[in-house]
């Protein structure tokens, strides 16, 4: 039996003034007052408050006022009898302090170049916010950057103390290792394996591709972190200076030994198992289930469409590995080539089972039990809602398999159709028995 709901009972409550919203927190057509939002399918203010980690409802209202007086009302109640207004940043009485920089390994393209200091695209301004008792606070929005930050230290100053802010200058400067390569002669680039190479990333160890700068970007890992060498127009440069950075601060052992990896890659690649199906005759591809084909997929099984080589590719997974058959400029002559992968790697093909219930008598569906029919789901069992495709979906579990049986517009059809399933591959003792459990479970509630 379900509990009634908490109700909210204000009648030994004075008047309480409503809390607004700092202006910062104000949205468009939102309330400016605290715990209240306008409610569109009444078209009335709505006043909420949250109680033991529950929202209750206090109340509907034609004026966004006396909802707000409600809500301070219930808040006076239930936490505490004291209405407190938002916690102000107050640097009346602080001095100026120098900013505080972050470290250069931090600065992502169009962020501030300062600690605790953000650019709102909304106001097209500078704002700074602190951490004060687990809480994000607002200090103030700005047009100088610099203001800005000045205006950050000096709230650090004030309500984390002398020694916070000494703490994050002197954690900058202990961060920022500068990557030094004056005294280091010129060294090749170090190449990728064949196999490592990413579309539209770097042949090279050490070096990526910065799209913020449009530039190329090496780093090396030193004492695991990540330093940025610098940023070049291009991309063999970034790949000397990195190879120059391992050799400085690793040594000519981890040079070599990079370059000699490299060389395990391409023997490795060159003794990778390689499909052969000279031997094999011609097999009919296998299609895939009607249910299990999506929109730009392939219809046959083991095939794929791969855009960046704009053909279809034919795979197979033989020992738990995928294993790469090739690429094709015809569907069909990819699922030929995996139908034959198949006849020779795993022995037989495999095709999609297929049901027929011709033979089968129309059978009675299996309702669900009361208790387990969520809002929106059917009452049969073996029956589901493809939103999608906006129709009733039959489905049957078969040796530990979900098998597609297909869609219906009715509901009723498709429960009628899971249930002759369920008698042909499973009997009529199976059938029965998830009449009888249903039925059993019903009597419960």
């Amino acid at each position: 039996m379900k509990m009634n709901a908490f109700t909210i009972d204000l009648s030994d409550v004075p008047p309480q003034s409503p809390i607004p919203k700092r202006k910062c927190y104000m949205k468009e057509g939102a309330s400016k007052y605290t715990g209240v939002s306008f409610f569109q399918q009444r078209n009335e203010w709505a006043a909420q408050i949250m109680i033991e980690s529950k929202r209750q409802i206090i109340g509907y209202y034609e004026s966004e006022e006396e909802a707000a007086v409600d809500y301070a009302r219930a808040l006076f109640k239930y936490k505490g009898g004291v209405c407190q207004q938002s916690f102000e940043v107050d640097l009346t009485d602080v001095p100026p302090q120098p900013p505080i920089l972050k470290r250069e390994g931090r600065i992502k393209d169009g962020t501030s170049k300062y600690l605790g200091v953000s650019f709102d695209i909304t106001n097209n301004k500078w704002q700074t916010h602190i951490n004060i008792g687990g809480k994000k606070r607002r200090i103030g929005v700005y047009e100088n950057e610099e203001q800005a930050a000045v205006d950050f230290a000096r709230a650090v100053l004030k309500y984390k103390g002398q020694g916070a802010l000494e703490k994050a200058r002197e954690q900058r400067l202990q961060n920022s290792f500068v990557v030094d390569l004056s005294g280091v002669s010129s060294q090749p680039p170090i190449l990728k394996s064949a196999g490592r190479i990413k579309e539209g990333a770097s042949k090279y160890t050490g070096v990526s591709f910065y799209k913020n700068q449009n530039k190329w970007l090496a780093q090396i890992v030193i004492e695991k972190k990540t330093c940025r060498i610098g940023c070049y127009e291009n991309e063999e440069e970034a790949a000397v200076d990195y190879a120059r950075a391992v050799f400085k601060y690793k040594g000519q052992g981890a040079l070599d030994e990079a370059r000699e990896q490299r060389s395990l890659d391409k023997a490795r690649v060159q003794t990778q198992f390689i499909i052969d199906l000279s031997d094999v005759p011609k097999q009919p591809p296998i299609p895939k289930s009607s249910g299990f084909i999506k929109e730009g997929a392939s219809k046959y099984t083991g095939v794929t469409f791969h855009k960046q080589g704009n053909g279809w590719r034919a795979q197979i997974t033989i020992d738990g590995a995928a294993r790469y058959i090739g690429y094709y400029k015809s569907e069909e002559e990819a699922a030929v080539d995996y139908a034959r992968a198949v006849f020779k790697y795993k022995a037989r093909i495999e095709s999609s089972l297929v049901f027929d219930l011709s033979d089968v008598p129309p059978q009675p569906p299996i309702p669900k039990c009361a208790g387990c029919i969520k809002e929106g789901t059917s009452q049969y069992t073996g029956v589901s809602f493809d939103k999608q495709k906006k129709k009733w979906k039959a489905q049957i579990s078969i040796e530990g398999k979900q098998i597609f049986i297909g869609y219906y517009d009715n509901e009723e059809e498709a429960a009628v159709v899971y249930a002759r399933a369920v008698f042909k591959y499973k009997g009529q003792g199976a059938l029965h028995k998830a009449m009888q459990q249903n039925s059993c479970h019903s009597h419960l509630f």
